[in-house]
């Protein structure tokens, strides 16, 4: 299975431009930069970073924002980094530490697309899994499901993944009859499942054993929706500290990371971008 090194290799080699949106009112800015900072002196990317304004000394003691790092100024960044994006004027963007609420809108608006099919991809003891989907809007039906899982096996072609999709449900699949929302969260998978399967798609019904799913080598932990999606990303990255790669908007032509404010590196994100872009 791909591991993070080939990600990292892949960077290199492309060294994009990539674009990365900043709130310098944000606590989480310096890190942000930190991670842009090293990313660029490591040869990862050709950066662009897209703020609210110029950082103040104490976020900027080294004064990189305009020497080493190219930087767009702007009342409204998430407009401009969509843009930049739409435009080709980069080949990738992270939303850094942008809000969601600004930023998504944006993109929906700007590509006309009403579900951004993210994909969170993780760092698994060495291995590569994809986490979808995690956008809480995302994943209200088997349709959109469906969507989210063409996004994924599209992203999972360009990293050289296999694509082993585990749909994810309420209860073990011998727990039917003690509930009846986990019955009709069994069922629900269930039919996903075989609908996955008259598509070709190698795909099993694993309840709620995500650890198994992992274990087995599936490549696609597919969240009954978003906002199960999000809490299984925010217990394993945000509190279990498992290493992630920020989420890909796997519905857009272009290379979109969505990352979340709570992360302490955008690194990886951009990283990602790179070897995408």
């Amino acid at each position: 299975m791909i591991g993070s090194l080939l990600i990292h290799e892949m960077a290199l080699k492309r060294r994009a431009r990539v674009a990365i949106g900043c709130d310098f009112s944000s606590k989480t800015s310096p890190l942000l930069l930190n991670s842009l900072l090293f990313a660029t002196r490591e040869r990862y990317i050709e950066p662009l970073l897209v703020a609210d304004r110029l950082p103040g000394n104490e976020e900027d003691s080294e004064g990189v924002v305009g020497n080493e790092i190219p930087a767009i100024i702007s009342p409204s960044p998430w407009e401009d980094l969509v843009q930049l994006l739409k435009g080709g004027v980069v080949d990738s963007a992270v939303r850094g530490n942008l809000s969601s609420r600004k930023v998504v809108p944006e993109l929906r608006s700007a590509f006309g697309c009403t579900n951004l099919c993210r994909a969170s991809l993780l760092e698994v003891e060495g291995r590569l899994v994809m986490l979808a989907p995690v956008g809480i809007d995302e994943g209200d039906s088997q349709g959109d499901l469906l969507n989210v899982v063409d996004g994924c096996s599209r992203l999972a072609s360009r990293l050289g993944m296999p694509f082993r999709v585990a749909a994810i449900s309420g209860g073990r699949l011998e727990d039917r009859g003690r509930s009846s929302r986990v019955d009709r969260m069994l069922d629900s998978s269930d039919a996903l499942v075989g609908a996955l399967k008259s598509k070709g798609i190698d795909a099993a019904n694993f309840g709620v054993e995500i650890e198994r799913a992992v274990d087995e080598g599936f490549t696609l932990i597919l969240a009954p929706d978003g906002v199960f999606g999000n809490l299984i990303f925010r217990s394993l990255a945000l509190v279990g500290k498992v290493q992630s790669y920020g989420a890909c908007a796997t519905a857009l032509p272009k290379t979109f990371i969505d990352t979340s404010r709570s992360k302490t590196s955008y690194l990886l994100p951009l990283i990602l971008a790179s070897a995408l872009g």
